[in-house]
């Protein structure tokens, strides 16, 4: 007897017999469109701090003005907000493939049109100040777990101690000189990582329907079969960027020019987000290693006797982010010089295979493929949060 797949039980089920739709996603959603609206008409009656603009980068911005796309983002967002409500208020086929479409719209101009060069700058500059708390976390958390090892990470954190004093002069330019920076940066944060976020929550919702039983299931399966692949080619894309920096710890920093060269601020700066690209590799592979899918007893929070899950909203929300950042910045990438734009910083192609990844980790977290080897999908609420 042939062996039926969990889609087309899901399909073949009674309609009562199918779980009740979580509402979290579409709530999330909704609230997106919410604070992109309200961040809009903020800049809407504060022209001065509007950072929807051609000086950033923003793609739409080529082709009507500023005040026209926060128009036009204010207003998609009110009615992510109005299509978010009626499927909660009345549920239906109808209103599902309303938020449908809205949702595809919103993340479009959400996460790609308000968005360009300037976005990738930011976030990197975001990961990149975000670097040495993380480090410091990670190397807390290894001296507290592997009691063997505690002698081997005190000599590494004395090396690094000592060669922050070596550097003091470099490291103490480059807080002089990043403080200013970010008096004012709320709004250019705000401006990139807000819509961004609600174009996470739409696409989330979409990929929600998608489920088994859902309208793109035999997509989710197909990208699901492949996520190994998938995630493995969206490693690749952070490391050229992130080997050249490497080379900003010799004498010889390559494609610094003789700033990097003369002066240590930048040489920091070109490391710490040299560190980042490293990092968003190692966080990759985490989509397909196990310490993706379950903590490690020793991990804060755990009760230390067994591992426990990750929950997948905790990987698929920044994975999301990230995925929907790179593909918004790929195309003013390609204005920039061509082995930048192509190469060393690979938008265009990093962006659409984590998006992938991303995908392909909840198909396999939320059970698409029969018989894949995966944790149990505890704890309980984790498979009606999608």
């Amino acid at each position: 007897m042939p062996r039926t797949s969990p889609v087309e039980l899901d399909r073949n089920a009674p309609a009562g017999a199918r779980p009740p739709e979580s509402r979290v996603p579409t709530v999330l959603a909704g609230a997106g469109s919410l604070v992109v609206t309200a961040l809009c008409l903020v800049f809407l009656s504060r022209p001065g701090i509007n950072r929807y603009t051609a000086d950033n980068g923003v793609l739409a911005t080529s082709l009507i003005s500023t005040t026209a796309l926060t128009v036009v983002l204010a207003a998609l967002g009110g009615l992510g907000i109005v299509a978010a409500g009626a499927r909660l208020i009345a549920p239906s086929r109808v209103t599902a493939a309303l938020t449908t479409a809205v949702g595809g719209v919103s993340a479009l101009v959400f996460g790609v049109l308000a968005q360009g060069a300037g976005t990738l700058s930011t976030f990197g500059y975001l990961v990149a100040w975000a670097v040495p708390l993380v480090l410091v976390t990670l190397w807390i958390l290894a001296f507290r777990a592997y009691r063997g090892a505690r002698a081997a990470l005190l000599a590494a954190g004395a090396a690094v101690i000592v060669g922050g004093f070596v550097s003091r002069e470099g490291l103490a330019s480059y807080v002089t000189s990043m403080a200013p920076q970010l008096a004012g940066t709320q709004w250019i944060i705000a401006a990139v990582v807000l819509p961004l976020l609600a174009a996470v929550a739409w696409v989330a919702l979409i990929v929600r329907d998608a489920r088994p039983g859902g309208h793109g299931s035999r997509a989710t399966a197909w990208v699901t079969r492949h996520r190994v692949q998938f995630t493995a080619l969206a490693a690749l894309g952070p490391l050229p960027y992130a080997i050249i920096r490497l080379t900003w710890l010799t004498p010889w920093p390559q494609f610094g020019g003789p700033i990097a060269e003369a002066d240590p601020a930048v040489r920091v700066q070109g490391i710490l987000l040299g560190a980042a690209g490293w990092l968003g590799f190692i966080l990759t592979l985490g989509l397909i290693a196990r310490w993706g899918e379950r903590l490690p007893r020793w991990f804060p929070g755990g009760s230390g006797e067994a591992d426990r899950p990750v929950h997948p909203l905790a990987a698929i929300i920044p994975g999301g982010l990230v995925a929907l950042m790179l593909c918004g910045a790929a195309i003013p990438m390609f204005s920039l010089d061509s082995s930048m734009g192509l190469l060393i910083f690979p938008a265009w192609f990093w962006g659409p295979t984590l998006a992938l990844a991303v995908w392909g980790y909840a198909g396999h977290r939320y059970g698409v493929l029969e018989g894949e080897d995966r944790p149990p999908a505890d704890p309980a609420h984790v498979g009606a949060d999608l």
